[in-house]
């Protein structure tokens, strides 16, 4: 791995393209079938919480198929390349089960991306986001906090 903190939690099976490219903040979590497709960097926040079967990939490929078999380098060999953009999770993100995130995406601070989101595009900090694309649904405030749910709280009380 590039950089992995304190009480990072892997739980298995999870997979990595490459690794190294790969930072993970402290106090994160990664649930089950964890793809990352590191070809660049990718950047997790501390304290965010994976879903299963979330996937972060970097690579991006050309469209027409015989660029893809191969592009003439400077050196005058064809030969088949790989191009990716970074994806960047901020601090304190959750991201639900089944999501993908694309190439180039930057997720900011403090926010929820819904179960199955296709991210495509930069979520700004504090939102809750999903769908497919994946769009922002509204901004994530006090007024989602569990201390005004109490048929789900049940006996337990939020933190202060």
């Amino acid at each position: 791995m590039g950089e992995l903190n304190e009480n990072v939690v892997c739980q298995g099976p999870v997979t990595f393209h490459y690794g190294v490219h790969t930072k993970i903040g402290k106090n994160t979590f990664i649930n089950f079938n964890f793809t990352c497709q590191d070809d660049c960097e990718v950047t997790i926040g501390e304290n965010c919480d994976f879903g299963p079967n979330v996937t972060i990939v970097t690579p991006i490929h050309p469209l027409l198929p015989d660029e893809r078999r191969a592009l003439m380098c400077p050196d005058g060999v064809g030969r088949r390349l790989c191009y990716a953009k970074p994806v960047n999770i901020g601090n304190n993100c959750w991201i639900c089960a089944g999501a993908t995130i694309l190439p180039g995406v930057t997720i900011g601070d403090g926010c929820v991306i819904g179960a199955g989101s296709v991210v495509t595009k930069d979520i700004p900090a504090g939102s809750f986001a999903a769908g497919n694309p994946c769009r922002v649904i509204r901004p994530i405030t006090e007024a989602d906090s569990m201390a005004n749910k109490p048929e789900i709280l049940g006996d337990c009380s939020v933190i202060k």
